[in-house]
């Protein structure tokens, strides 16, 4: 339950944190409004890969999707951080 717990915690924030990245890029909004949606969207997301993880058999069948999930979501933000949004 330990392990299950630290990916549950780890997966959380890196996927919540890339996915509120992208959002934030993406969004032609004010900052303050995207820093509201950002803090309301991440807690969410958290929350989500948290059960998501706990769902699972195993700490490590957790980690494989959640693990592809970061990889799809940092390779998004890497090729928007390389794009200019105006």
């Amino acid at each position: 339950m330990w392990l299950k717990s630290l990916a549950a915690f780890v997966w959380g924030l890196l996927l919540a944190v890339c996915l509120v990245l992208l959002v934030f890029r993406l969004l032609p909004l004010g900052v303050d409004t995207k820093l509201l949606i950002g803090m309301l969207l991440g807690f969410c997301l958290w929350v989500t890969v948290m059960a998501y993880c706990y769902s699972r058999n195993t700490a490590k069948a957790a980690s494989i999707v959640c693990g592809k999930w970061f990889a799809v979501t940092a390779v998004a933000n890497v090729l928007l951080f390389y794009i200019p949004v105006y």
